[in-house]
């Protein structure tokens, strides 16, 4: 049995990066680097939720990459020549980006969760559910219980968003930008006590005005990746057998 974790590596690469509007690029390098993403030392200023293009640039092996940053790293002046200020860059899968832009056209994905009477998200048969199957706000909106009905949409959702260190809710009303909300994740196993996690918004998704589907809601960056991932391998491996 292995345990998917996104192992930090240790590794300089010339990294070439755009500001989302920006036609001029900064350069920088990758401090450490894994399957999920990159720490970029610069001293650039950025927010977490920023978007950003990169360019890993090597002569045989570079590519060009969607991320958002994750978490920022600020080092004074003083400092600088002891400790190398940057950011931890979270990159964006192809299907979060296609969300991203069919969503905001108005038109819903292909096997998109649908909104039954009840109120809970009837999930689609296959492994590309969007969302995972429950998701109910309490507490104006900043906290979040997230439930799966069943084992296969769990371990979908985790390989392709939590294991990535974050997750996209569905919900009626979506939190705001940037805005620190708990998640309540429930698994459908017994649990011992509730796994919750803070977390930041860094994308809404409004859904379509005309109900055609698409769906509404939020995704969340969790502040400590690690510690969920931590969490939940029991869980996962448990589920797996």
């Amino acid at each position: 049995m292995s345990r998917r974790t996104a192992e930090r590596t240790p590794r300089r690469i010339e990294v070439r990066f755009w500001r989302r509007g920006n036609a001029q690029p900064h350069t920088g390098f990758t401090i450490d680097v894994s399957k999920s993403g990159i720490f970029l030392g610069t001293s650039v200023q950025f927010e977490p939720g920023e978007r950003i293009r990169l360019e890993l640039v090597d002569k045989e092996r570079g590519f060009t990459v969607e991320g958002q940053v994750a978490r920022v790293h600020r080092v004074s002046l003083a400092l600088r020549h002891l400790e190398q200020p940057g950011v931890g860059v979270r990159f964006l899968s192809p299907g979060e980006l296609l969300q991203e832009l069919v969503g905001s056209r108005g038109k819903p994905l292909a096997q998109a969760p649908q909104p039954t009477p009840n109120g809970r998200e009837a999930t689609p048969p296959g492994p590309e559910s969007a969302a995972p199957a429950v998701a109910s706000t309490s507490g104006g909106g900043r906290q979040l219980v997230v439930e799966f009905v069943d084992r296969t949409s769990f371990l979908n959702v985790y390989q392709r968003d939590i294991s990535s260190g974050g997750l996209f809710v569905t919900s009626a009303e979506p939190a705001r930008m940037h805005e620190i909300v708990t998640v309540e994740l429930r698994p459908p196993v017994a649990l011992p006590a509730p796994l919750r996690f803070e977390a930041r918004v860094v994308h809404c998704a409004d859904g379509a005005p005309d109900g055609t589907g698409a769906v509404r809601g939020m995704g969340v960056q969790f502040l400590d990746p690690d510690r969920v991932r931590t969490s939940l391998a029991p869980i996962v491996l448990e589920l797996r057998r």
